[in-house]
């Protein structure tokens, strides 16, 4: 792979740290990227995820502290608010941690990830707008936090999207869209965190080993990601998934119109 200048990183905070965190599907975006320029991430994307990690940790930081003290208290077998929000958050993370460890992506052609993206959009935008508002993530059960993490193995699927399957399920099941959201990014911390530990295993085993970019790459995503967050947060509490629905529904017919070229 050649030296990465700004642009390079720039597009990759975006692709893999930035999208990672959006209902957007990180995925698609990085096949058809692969697919305009037959560029794909190295190494780096360990700088990019840590980056989007600490983003993340950043702004849960009360959910972070709350988990904390919730932890602290597990020593006299007391398990607090704290203690049963990781646990949710665990649960959720798990399926797709154990997915994305043991099973490969299916590999899609261009034309069908796009049909797929199409009709996830089209779904995601009619369940955020027909689903009930009424629960709060402390309201959320283990078994429906399970429910989410399982849904999530359909994002092996190209098209489908881990982070807007998982937040399409969680409206379903009635929870508040900024709830949603936040529920959402906490159970991405510890994908990101597996998913950390995986490639600095698969990297440094293949003699990968660290560059000077990669300080620029981790502080790009950072930034990013927490802009990212920050914007959809707001626009999700005001108008809902619509948004995201509309801009994957420009993005599968994209892929579909490159497909059938």
């Amino acid at each position: 792979m050649h030296p990465l200048d700004l642009v390079d990183v720039l597009i990759l905070a975006l692709i893999q740290g930035a999208a990672a965190v959006l209902p957007i599907d990180a995925g698609a975006h990085a096949q058809l990227l692969a697919h305009l320029t037959g560029w794909k991430a190295g190494s780096i994307i360990i700088a990019v995820q840590v980056g989007a990690m600490l983003a993340l940790l950043l702004w849960l930081w009360r959910d972070v502290a709350l988990i904390g003290q919730g932890l602290w208290k597990l020593r006299k077998a007391r398990v607090e608010a704290g203690a049963r929000l990781l646990g949710k958050a665990l649960i959720a993370a798990a399926p797709w941690i154990i997915a994305d460890s043991l099973l490969p992506p299916l590999g899609f052609r261009l034309l069908t990830a796009g049909l797929i993206t199409v009709g996830c959009a089209l779904l995601m935008a009619a369940i955020d707008l027909m689903s009930m508002t009424v629960k709060r993530i402390e309201h959320l059960t283990p078994a429906e936090a399970a429910l989410i993490g399982a849904l999530q193995w359909l994002a092996l699927i190209p098209g489908v999207g881990r982070v807007a399957v998982a937040l399409t399920t969680a409206r379903l099941i009635g929870l508040e869209r900024p709830a949603a959201y936040r529920f959402m990014l906490l159970a991405t911390l510890p994908v990101l965190l597996f998913g950390i530990g995986h490639n600095l295993f698969y990297f440094a085993a293949h003699g990968a080993s660290p560059s000077g970019a990669d300080l620029l790459t981790a502080a790009t995503s950072f930034t990013l990601v927490l802009a990212a967050v920050a914007l959809a947060n707001a626009w999700i509490s005001r108008a809902g998934l619509f948004f995201f629905a509309f801009y994957r529904f420009l993005v599968g017919a994209l892929m579909i119109w490159l497909g059938v070229m």
